[in-house]
């Protein structure tokens, strides 16, 4: 037993030791350094804040209109037929050429029986004038012999009294006369000549058809006058300055017109949920078709004191980040106009290092390094001079081999 208690002893003293030992080796020894892990910055674009005067703009697209069309409608019945130009669509005419006739033999033979029947009624009053109304009887003779069943009657001669009034009037000659003018007027209409310079669009009867009073019977435009109607957002229309100046171009033919605004709609057209403006084109010897897509920049109103950023560098609304110290700050800025691409501000004061790229994953107070355009602008020139500096070397070479 007394064996057992030695050796139970001398193991407990080992292992007391041993563990002593371990302690005192371990204090011997130099604890490892820890490293704290670096903080990662972000860097970003930035530009010092400068204000300047700002002429801006509005771009946008439209189709050419002519500014004048007229549709070709028969004030009379009859047979239509073409006149001086074939009706085709597409065929020019030059103004005062006719362009159609309806057949007016009818009317003509009964313009010439009302005349010669208002001539039957003047002559028979002639003695009467001579007698009653001397003073003015010269003026009728006159008038009489002046008449010309193949021309169109003047005006009748002015009474001197009321008494010679009431005698024409109850012979009947106000109401021959101006029958007849009716008839005249009524005989113009059977012809049509072209009010403008222009061509057809538009041709739906032929020669030789039969038309009724509002037979429609085509359409025509006028040649050297034309409108661009574009769409403008209800936001960018107070902007717009009325009769500016207006530069008009087609990307397809690589031409360009002036213009001006010419009016601006009062209501919100219900298929570009937008408003319509008007723009005069100015001719200039380049062709230009009705239906022709163009585009249009169209000057508006100066911002004095303004600077322009990309737009997705604008943060809910009116919010954009600066780098204050190397710490991102939120600052509200006041936003004078947007774009598609484009926003214009002021309200930050000038210098301020403003970051003008979008930022993903930002936040107030994060810790970044700033890279300013010009630096950017430097590292581009710098690879631009070195790719051609490389470009002449082989070139020497490509020689010398």
């Amino acid at each position: 037993m007394k064996r057992k208690l030695i050796i139970l002893g001398s193991a407990l003293g080992i292992i007391i030791i041993a563990f002593m030992l371990a302690g005192f080796f371990a204090s011997q020894k130099e604890a490892p350094k820890i490293n704290k892990p670096s903080v990662a910055k972000k860097t970003v674009l930035t530009h010092p804040v400068a204000y300047e005067k700002l002429n801006t703009e509005i771009v946008t697209y439209g189709r050419v209109e002519t500014a004048q069309s007229l549709d070709l409608l028969s004030e009379v019945s009859g047979r239509m037929f073409q006149g001086s130009v074939k009706l085709k669509e597409g065929q020019s005419f030059k103004k005062g050429m006719l362009l159609f006739y309806v057949d007016d033999e009818e009317i003509q033979l009964n313009l010439k029986s009302q005349k010669s029947n208002f001539l039957r009624d003047l002559a028979g009053i002639l003695p009467d004038l001579k007698v009653d109304f001397a003073e003015n009887f010269d003026t009728w003779q006159e008038y009489f012999n002046a008449l010309d069943l193949e021309k169109s009657f003047g005006e009748l001669p002015k009474v001197k009294s009321n008494k010679e009034k009431t005698f024409l009037a109850t012979k009947g000659i106000y109401s021959s006369y101006y029958a007849i003018k009716r008839e005249e007027v009524r005989l113009g209409k059977h012809r049509y000549y072209a009010p403008f310079n222009g061509s057809f669009t538009q041709v739906i009867l032929q020669s030789g058809s039969f038309v009724n009073e509002g037979s429609n019977i085509g359409k025509i435009i006028r040649k050297g006058v034309h409108e661009l109607k574009v769409a403008v957002e209800t936001k960018d229309v107070s902007w717009i300055i009325s009769n500016a100046e207006v530069e008009v171009y087609s990307e397809e033919t690589q031409q360009s017109w002036l213009g001006n605004v010419a009016r601006i709609s009062d209501y919100v057209n219900q298929n570009t949920q937008s408003i319509d403006v008007f723009i005069a084109i100015r001719p200039n010897g380049n062709r230009i078709y009705d239906g022709q897509f163009l585009q249009a920049a169209i000057p508006s109103r100066t911002i004095t004191n303004g600077m322009i950023i990309p737009r997705n560098a604008i943060y809910n609304g009116d919010e954009v980040f600066i780098v204050q110290d190397s710490v991102l700050k939120v600052k509200p800025v006041k936003i004078l106009r947007l774009t598609d691409e484009n926003a214009i501000f002021n309200g930050l004061e000038e210098g301020t290092n403003l970051v003008i790229e979008p930022l993903i994953g930002a936040y107030n107070n994060m810790l970044v390094e700033k890279r300013e355009q010009r630096d950017i602008d430097l590292e581009l020139r710098e690879e631009r001079e070195s790719q051609e500096n490389g470009g002449e070397i082989q070139a020497v070479n490509k020689v010398g081999s």
